[in-house]
């Protein structure tokens, strides 16, 4: 086995076609860290004249000339084989010695478990159970790489890898944990499926003047305002990782600002009624007990109702001023891979939180994907911290499988030194390991 650098065009001809493709091991994304300072390489583990196996690696340079390294998502090869990973990983750590590259880090898209969203592992279903999730899932059923555990002794056992950790939040340089869900899906059984609230807060956002539109021109600078709230990125980040990428996709979440205005005026002025009579009910009824009881708590909820419409209507208001066109208040960027399709990075302007836009805009793209050849929707990274009280990121959690996606879980993050005399060194003078920010 050897390692041969290969063009880019090359490079994605492979690992588009490969079982672990992702959107990390692509040109676009390769082309977009170049943008954040990273140097790109491509390299090819070439077996009897044949591509067995491929990587696009990041390095960066910190320390008397020195570089670390890291292969986003992993290699592309089949971490099953043994014996022909072994000699990838050999072979990887003398050719990135040999270029000054004093580590490597890696994080296979090997799946360790799938969990539902309370985190419990997913057990085989019987009876009507699994017909329905058969009939919502296509029954193609999502299940964890039955070697995953095996890999992960020989990962560090046999190639001698540090684990990282078993991160339960954002420690990693890319997340371990992502919510998922099966294709195809029956969206209308799956709609009816999904908690009242979530429901309540889909149609909120339809009734107060969302729209929600595919970007066709891919208009990188309409998105920008979103993202760069959200990353600290340049906007040729976004350039290089989108245009001239035919498995990228950009939607938009726009607010029509007269429709805000005259909806939001109108579902205040609605409510208004209803709370005048819930008042008369109070004032003029001679209730008691659970009766009285109940009409009070109307009334305590309609109060919330009213100043939340008028919050509203103040936004809408000015929304109409500034923006008469309408403005764009969410956006997801969608990017196919393999046999998926992946929710790749998503945000909203905090000031229209209250829209729910994100909400909408995640059920419509699926609603897009729902009857494809595509086999996996993944709606993006979570949390493996599944206790409310103790996780200052619940709420990303909540947002994320509230379409009733399932939890993913990958093996996790490993690092090995190719130089271990100029890596020890650089930890000497550094005071810590630097790490990659993407």
């Amino acid at each position: 086995m050897r390692i041969v650098e290969l063009e880019q065009n090359d490079f994605d001809n492979y690992a588009k076609s490969h079982e672990l493709a992702n959107p990390w091991q692509t040109s676009s994304f390769g082309r977009a860290c170049e943008t954040l300072g990273y140097n790109v390489m491509y390299l090819g583990f070439e077996e009897s004249m044949t591509i067995k196996g491929v990587t696009l690696l990041l390095t960066k340079t910190v320390y008397l000339s020195q570089s670390i390294s890291y292969a986003p998502r992993g290699p592309l090869i089949d971490y099953a084989d043994y014996k022909f990973a072994e000699s990838v990983f050999k072979e990887l750590k003398s050719y990135l010695n040999s270029k000054k590259i004093m580590s490597l880090t890696i994080d296979p898209t090997i799946v360790l478990s799938i969990r539902n969203k309370r985190g419990m592992v997913r057990e085989k279903k019987i009876g009507i159970e699994k017909k329905l999730d058969s009939l919502m899932n296509g029954g193609d059923l999502l299940n964890a790489n039955p070697y995953a555990k095996d890999i992960v002794n020989f990962l560090l056992k046999r190639i001698n890898f540090e684990y990282r950790g078993q991160n339960l939040f954002f420690e990693g340089i890319l997340p371990r944990w992502y919510s998922v869900s099966n294709l195809p899906i029956n969206s209308r059984l799956l709609l009816s499926k999904i908690d009242k609230r979530v429901r309540t807060k889909l149609r909120k956002a339809a009734r107060l003047g969302v729209e929600i539109l595919k970007d066709e021109t891919l208009n990188i600078d309409s998105i920008y305002e979103i993202a760069k709230e959200k990353f600290d990125r340049p906007i040729d980040y976004y350039r290089n990782l989108i245009e001239n990428n035919p498995d990228c996709e950009i939607y938009i979440a726009r607010v029509n600002s007269e429709k805000y205005v005259n909806n939001s005026k109108y579902l205040y002025e609605n409510e208004l009624e209803r709370n005048e009579l819930l008042n008369r009910l109070i004032q003029e009824k001679n209730l008691h007990g659970k009766n009285a009881e109940k009409i009070i708590n109307q009334k305590l909820e309609s109060d919330k109702i009213i100043n939340g419409y008028k919050e509203h209507l103040v936004l809408a208001t000015k929304t109409l001023k500034d923006y008469p066109d309408g403005r764009i208040i969410a956006m997801c960027i969608v990017i196919k891979h393999g046999n998926s399709v992946s929710i790749f990075e998503d945000g909203y302007l905090k000031e229209y939180s209250s829209l729910n836009a994100l909400h909408l805009l995640r059920w419509k793209i699926i609603e897009q994907y729902s009857n494809t050849n595509l086999r996996t929707f993944i709606f993006g990274e979570i949390t493996g911290g599944f206790d409310k009280k103790r996780n200052p990121f619940n709420g990303i959690n909540e947002a994320k499988l509230a379409l009733r996606g399932r939890v993913m879980e990958y093996i996790g993050e490993f690092g090995i030194m190719t130089n271990k005399t100029m890596y020890n060194l650089y930890l000497a003078a550094m005071g810590r390991q630097d790490t990659f920010k993407l």
